[in-house]
């Protein structure tokens, strides 16, 4: 069993939009507004793209942070994030983690207008799915595949695969409210 690929920011930032444009919305050209390696156990960087996300009327001016590595995401990283937001001059964030997401860091996205996305292997994600049987794959499964990111009943994290059509669902979690 192959192992995937390596997720360069390059690469990264293609799934990223892709994911984005598989539930509906509109991304516009990006381009870098930040670029850095994080202090972790394992190589890891955080890459924020510029950009406006659409849906129908619907138009945001939003920061996409892609956020490789492998401890857990934590409220202060949100907090950080959303200071990026107010720095870059956009209405919301998109943030990407292919790590886990603490229960606290959930809070901070939801007072602040921020999506969370964690990014995991397509093995995983098929495994988990329901689509078939896990351990045998089919050609079309991609390498990584995005999940949102919501609480359970307990406040704990849950993460369900992107489909196409949950547009509408990261538009409420973007929305600030201005027309």
């Amino acid at each position: 069993m192959s192992e995937a690929p390596e997720l360069t920011p390059e690469a990264f930032e293609i799934l990223a939009v892709r994911e984005l444009r598989k539930v509906g919305l509109e991304v516009s050209p990006l381009r870098i507004h930040r670029r850095v390696t994080l202090d972790d156990a394992a190589p890891a960087y955080l890459l924020e793209l510029l950009g406006v996300v659409s849906r129908r009327e619907w138009r945001r001016r939003v920061l996409i942070a892609c956020r490789h590595q492998r401890l857990p995401i934590g409220r202060a990283d949100v907090e950080t994030f959303q200071g990026h937001l107010q720095e870059a001059g956009v209405e919301a964030g998109i943030l990407f983690g292919t790590a886990s997401f603490d229960p606290d860091a959930l809070l901070a996205a939801d007072a602040r207008c921020i999506a969370l996305l964690r990014v995991t292997d397509g093995r995983t994600a098929f495994d988990t799915s329901g689509w078939g049987t896990p351990g045998h794959y089919p050609a079309w499964l991609p390498a990584y595949c995005a999940q949102t990111v919501g609480r359970d009943a307990l406040g704990q994290p849950r993460y369900d695969l992107i489909e196409t059509g949950q547009g509408d669902g990261l538009v409420r979690q973007l929305d600030t409210g201005r027309p």
